[in-house]
């Protein structure tokens, strides 16, 4: 049975609760909460515990799942070539002394083929350049070869022998890759590949016009590494390809495409990074396209876990309790806290503002000055508001990672009353985020208050997807954007449950689908479910049934997405320990090493017996999901705790102690440094500096 949220939640560490938070500038600690994004109800009636959540970007593992539905593992980090031995400087007349040497016995063959005078032609080739034709024809493809041959062998390779379309030779020195000798060379690179790891070389298969390959990362973006990647090919960043963006703090496993580049190159650039690894090549004739996965299997660990009041039970009792509810009933399906940013003003807000075509109005939010922003971007923020006209001096201030606001006053500097024209000048993939945003925000609110109403019972006008038909391919499907934005449900239709099908128990609230509002969708039959639309909207003077948009990427079409999500393949782990910073999950190149070095493959998560006893409490929990849900809205399910930026979960400190010092967040043994950025550097020195 549905429940409501607990009427108060413990926090996870000592600071007192208007304590500000560490990022806000100004003294507060305002933000949204669950509730402003329709996130109320609850499925199981267990008790929650609190805990740390990501306090390592080693606590939280991501593997994606493929379409075969394989959990993607690193198989086989491929061997680096040796570095190559520095080689002795040489004065530049002590090289034009060094004499070239002829095979002679070769060279005779090819007198007594060719004559002398082509022999001196080919000596003349081999000291200053030229060329060389032969006037004799030949006619035999055998005969042709092994002159060939006799050349190679004769002068080292320095000269380079082709056939005429008369059937003579011409002569030419060798100047290294010619035209004519690429595809001869690819094979040579492939043959030194296969030398140097024949792991990888026997299970690349045949050339094809895309590379697949396993991208392992930590700490890092899934665009900031495609990008890096795509950087160091000296490629455009649209030619590394994936199936979904994964977890910038975390460690993540998931597939990439990238067209017309053999293996060998990739495999070279393992050597340049620090906290990306590139393995498992294989050629294939289709790229990887956003959506081509089935979900993620992640590894969760929480540290510190413990019971917010007294209880009865012991806290390894209630979690057990918690995460045996999870598996069996499952979660709300809820679009998670991170689908409306962090600042003050949340994405869906902004949302509103385009779809009533109010955009100044929505300028004019992202460019305020808030209580909860980048706190780089404050000078830049208060300086448009002093004067909205000096847009130049607001420009100057913005940090250029503020994307956004920085796209929308280069957009105003041209043309200081198109509001429109200013907005169209932010990425398309955020400007598709804010209308994408009030999307979930109904969503979130109608099944908010379809749970407290009618509990989990299936309904009559309920709906369910109608795989009997297709639907016409949706207006906002192609866009950038990650897959938790929609179902894979987009290109299917659905139909009302009838009083004859809840009668025969046919459905179960598992199979019940609510539509995020837009063109293409039905709405539920039953008449209070449909209300809350028309309500809900009507508040922002918005209406289900009008969501068509003059500005097309505007205009949504909307998609189906199950109530209830139930997670896969659940387990959990208990340990104990004490030192903060204590690893309890082993990296895929963590057990790749191990393997390598013993023959045995350890287990993902460390025993007890690896962990020194302490008086903490971690949990470690392992779960399936589907590739549009949330992780953290199934953690909220078994934790009970406010999931926002700021909330109980999240409020934790990027750096652990160890006898009393800060210490950084070590990485996994197979990458030497940790990652460190700008970013991450500031918001640690800020968490320490409130602590």
């Amino acid at each position: 049975m549905a429940t409501s949220p607990p009427s108060k939640r413990a926090r996870i560490d000592a600071r007192e609760p208007d304590q500000p938070a560490a990022s806000a500038t100004d003294g507060s600690a305002v933000g949204i909460t669950e509730p402003d994004v329709g996130i109320i109800q609850y499925l199981g009636s267990h008790a929650g515990f609190s805990g740390v959540l990501k306090q390592r970007y080693t606590d939280f593992f991501v593997n994606e799942i493929t379409p075969s539905g394989e959990v993607l593992r690193v198989k086989h980090v491929p061997a680096q070539a040796p570095p190559r031995p520095p080689q002795p400087k040489k004065e530049q007349h002590k090289k034009e002394e060094e004499k070239f040497v002829i095979d002679e016995a070769a060279e005779g063959e090819i007198t007594a083929i060719l004559g002398e005078e082509c022999v001196l032609g080919l000596r003349e080739i081999v000291k200053s350049g030229g060329s060389y034709e032969t006037t004799k024809t030949f006619d035999d493809k055998d005969e042709r070869g092994r002159i060939h041959q006799l050349i190679r062998t004769a002068y080292n390779s320095k000269v380079e022998s082709k056939t005429t379309p008369e059937y003579t030779f011409n002569f030419t020195k060798f100047a290294g890759n010619p035209s004519g000798n690429r595809r001869r060379d690819h094979r040579s690179k492939n043959h030194a590949l296969a030398a140097l790891d024949p792991v990888v070389a026997g299970n690349m298969g045949d050339r094809e016009a895309f590379t697949h390959f396993t991208i392992f990362k930590e700490n890092k973006e899934s665009m900031d590494a495609c990008h890096i990647i795509a950087k160091f090919l000296r490629m455009k960043p649209k030619s590394v390809t994936i199936a979904g963006t994964k977890d910038r703090r975390g460690v993540t496993v998931q597939r990439a495409s990238i067209a017309h580049t053999p293996v060998e190159r990739l495999v070279s650039l393992n050597k340049a990074f620090r906290d990306i690894v590139l393995s498992d090549f294989r050629y294939e004739k289709e790229r990887i396209k956003l959506g081509d996965l089935c979900g993620n299997e992640f590894v969760i660990t929480i540290r510190d876990v413990q019971l917010p009041t007294a209880s009865e039970k012991d806290v390894e009792t209630v979690v057990n309790e918690a995460l045996t509810s999870l598996s069996k009933t499952g979660f709300i399906n809820y679009f998670g806290m991170q689908r409306f940013g962090t600042h003050s003003v949340p994405t869906h807000e902004i949302g509103i503002k385009l779809l009533q075509k109010r955009y100044q109005e929505a300028a004019q939010l992202l460019l305020s000055v808030q209580p909860l922003v980048v706190p780089e971007s404050v000078a830049a923020r208060e300086q448009y508001a002093r004067d909205p006209d000096d847009i130049n001096s607001a420009l100057k201030l913005m940090p250029r990672y503020c994307t956004a606001e920085v796209s929308i006053l280069r957009g105003l500097e041209r043309s200081s009353q198109d509001w429109l024209g200013a907005i169209m000048q932010i990425p398309r993939n955020l400007r598709i985020m804010y209308v994408h945003a009030y999307q979930s925000f109904v969503w979130n609110t109608v099944v908010s208050e379809r749970i407290a109403k009618f509990g989990l019972a299936v309904l009559e006008g309920d709906l369910v997807l109608d795989d009997t038909k297709k639907a016409n391919a949706q207006e906002d499907a192609d866009d950038e954007f990650e897959e938790d934005v929609m179902d894979r449900s987009e290109f299917v239709t659905a139909r009302s449950i009838t009083a004859e099908e809840i009668h025969e128990e046919k459905f179960t609230i598992f199979d019940v689908v609510m539509p995020s509002p837009g063109f293409g969708v039905e709405y539920p039959a039953h008449l209070d479910l449909r209300e809350s639309y028309e309500r809900i909207m009507a508040k922002e003077g918005l209406s289900p049934y009008k969501m068509r948009h003059n500005v097309k990427e505007f205009s949504l079409s909307g998609a189906y997405r199950h109530v209830l999500a139930m997670p896969g393949n659940v387990e959990w782990w208990c340990r104990r320990y004490s030192d903060p910073l204590q690893q309890m999950v082993r990296t895929d190149l963590d057990i790749l090493r191990a393997r390598e070095q013993t023959g045995i493959e350890p287990g993902r998560v460390l025993d007890q017996e690896e962990i020194p006893m302490g008086y903490r409490l971690a949990v470690i929990l392992k779960l399936r999901m589907g590739s549009s849900q949330y992780a953290t809205m199934a953690l909220r399910e078994v934790m009970k705790l406010e999931t926002s930026r700021r909330g109980d979960m999240f409020d934790v400190k990027l750096f652990g102690t160890r006898d009393g010092q800060l210490v950084e967040p070590a990485t996994s043994t197979f990458i030497s440094e940790p990652a460190s950025d700008l970013e991450e550097n500031e918001l640690s020195r800020k968490v320490a500096g409130a602590a």
